[in-house]
């Protein structure tokens, strides 16, 4: 079943359609065939326009979008299998929008969806509209979910004890058991090692960059003890910005340590602060003054106190969500924004956007939760290849300011034609790509889609984008999922939809991409020869 993307079909020529044709299909053929430029003279019947679909993914999925874009649009001058042609039209919208031509974009989609349904075309208009709007304000509710536990003490063997700090990086887990000084790994909550340390070590902390560190009393070390920074009194680390400078508080003072270059600029506070917990979003540093049972909260580039938050009971621990929503923990529940969450027996908090810890001391276990806000995460499939056995995706999974997120194996699924597909889901450091730019031109879903970092005159874009402004303080490396599946063999002639999904109860987020035979054969012939 085909329809002619650059002829008109007569009543006779329709008559005959009609005998063979099922007559929704040939309705919904006419009506496209009205709408679909004519952009060459000559028929290219509907493998031709397979074959040129296959390249524009291929282009596509090494980063030349012009080109793919060029070659979607010649995918659609011709004949498209009627099955097919919603696949078609996605991608040349997609294509569209990397290219800056977002408005066409969505007129074409309004133009498809308005004879024809199409979840992947709705999805995508939904990430142009929060892209536009961009709602930053304080999330109305959460969603809580138990995910898994790792227990300190399995089969009568004791792993850790009463573990006080956690960090995560990628699919890392590291635990501190501070009483028997000991460091306890993870991944995908399977124990892979337990290493002594020698030093008095109270915090635990991976840098942007996945290097692990060790603070002590007076001193901060990396992972084989080394002495990075030494001279503090009572320090505990915030985070580190996207560069990689760790924020520390200490006593009366905020220092900003450059691990790369062993450089350190420090900050006077308004008071001595006895810190209990300390957290950092991209602008801001929070700081839980145990004293006066106040988050202070301060600008980050210049240190500028600019809001303090009184507690309504006593609080040992608290996080923050990228966007500013504080919670904290409190008797036997979470607090976010005023409203509460059971969860009882626990000692102390860490949070990885959007995974809860809940550490508990009485039976060595920490739990693992969602906890999820009001906003939007943004799936991006941006790599598709193949060897001889297996597919491989590789997908960003990022908040609204374009950070990846950590440690969300667990929500992440594949699909082949909407069918979960048993995947070996793994993190993995890749590349950064970033382009530069003079000023604000092109809109965010554009960049984001390219999946690169935008540096350069343009706060909105570097903001947005999990970029900074200057491309020398840029890190070289970012988190990627890859999802690993065996592929069916023979693989079927036609265009298959490929969809990753991160799902949280009711709330999920997905992206939608496309393979065909001969990207595998493509696939697999450049991986041979390299």
């Amino acid at each position: 079943m085909s329809v002619r993307g650059n002829e008109t079909l007569d009543q006779h020529m329709c008559g005959m359609y009609v005998k063979v044709l099922n007559r929704y299909f040939l309705l919904i053929g006419y009506l496209l065939l009205l709408i679909i430029p004519v952009l060459s003279l000559a028929v290219i019947d509907e493998e031709t326009a397979r074959m040129y679909f296959t390249q524009a993914l291929e282009k596509t999925y090494v980063g030349d979008f012009k080109s793919a874009y060029e070659l979607a649009l010649k995918a659609m001058s011709g004949r498209v299998y009627v099955e097919e042609l919603s696949h078609f039209w996605y991608l040349r919208g997609r294509l569209a929008i990397i290219n800056g031509l977002v408005d066409k974009a969505l007129e074409d989609f309004k133009n498809f969806t308005v004879l024809v349904r199409n979840d992947d075309i709705n999805n995508l208009m939904e990430k142009v509209g929060y892209f536009r709007k961009l709602n930053l304000a304080p999330s109305q509710s959460f969603a809580l979910g138990y995910i898994d536990s790792i227990k300190g003490n399995v089969r009568g063997i004791e792993y850790f004890q009463t573990p006080t700090s956690l960090s995560v990086y990628g699919e890392n887990l590291v635990l501190l058991d501070q009483k028997n000084k000991r460091l306890v790994f993870f991944k995908n909550n399977k124990m892979t090692k337990i290493k002594k340390v020698s030093k008095n070590v109270k915090q635990v902390f991976y840098n942007k960059d996945g290097n692990l560190y060790l603070l002590g009393e007076k001193s901060l070390y990396d992972e084989n003890e080394q002495e990075v920074l030494g001279g503090l009194q009572v320090p505990y680390i915030a985070g580190s910005d996207r560069s990689g400078i760790i924020y520390i508080i200490d006593f009366d003072r905020v220092i900003k340590f450059n691990p790369n270059k062993k450089e350190s600029v420090e900050f006077k506070l308004p008071q001595r602060t006895f810190c209990l917990d300390a957290e950092l979003t991209i602008d801001k540093l929070y700081i839980l003054d145990a004293l006066r049972q106040k988050i202070e909260i301060f600008r980050i580039d210049t240190m500028e106190k600019i809001y303090e938050m009184n507690l309504p009971e006593k609080v040992w621990s608290f996080e923050v969500t990228p966007y500013g929503d504080i919670i904290y923990l409190g008797k036997d529940k979470i607090v976010a924004n005023g409203k509460e969450y059971p969860i009882k027996d626990v000692d102390f908090i860490e949070y990885s956007y959007p995974t809860l810890f809940a550490i508990k001391w009485k039976g060595n276990a920490v739990e693992q939760y969602f906890f999820k806000d009001d906003k939007p995460i943004f799936v991006n499939i941006q790599l598709v290849s193949f060897d001889e056995n297996n597919a491989y995706a590789y997908i960003s999974v990022e908040d609204l300011f374009g950070d990846e997120l950590h440690y969300i194996r667990y929500a992440l699924a594949m699909y082949e034609h909407d069918v979960y597909v048993p995947t070996d889901i793994y993190a993995e450091q890749v590349d950064i790509r970033s382009v530069k730019v003079e000023k604000c031109t092109g809109e965010l879903i554009s960049y984001r889609l390219q999946g690169v970092k935008v540096v350069g005159n343009c706060p909105i874009l570097t903001r947005f984008t999990g970029s900074v402004a200057r491309a020398e303080e840029l890190l070289d490396k970012k988190i990627l999922w890859v999802a690993r599946w065996t592929y069916l063999k023979p693989v079927p002639p036609g265009i298959i939809k490929l969809s990753a999904k991160v799902s949280f109860k009711e709330q999920f987020y997905y992206d939608t991409m496309f393979y065909t035979q001969k990207l595998i054969q493509s696939s697999i012939a450049k991986s041979n020869n390299k």
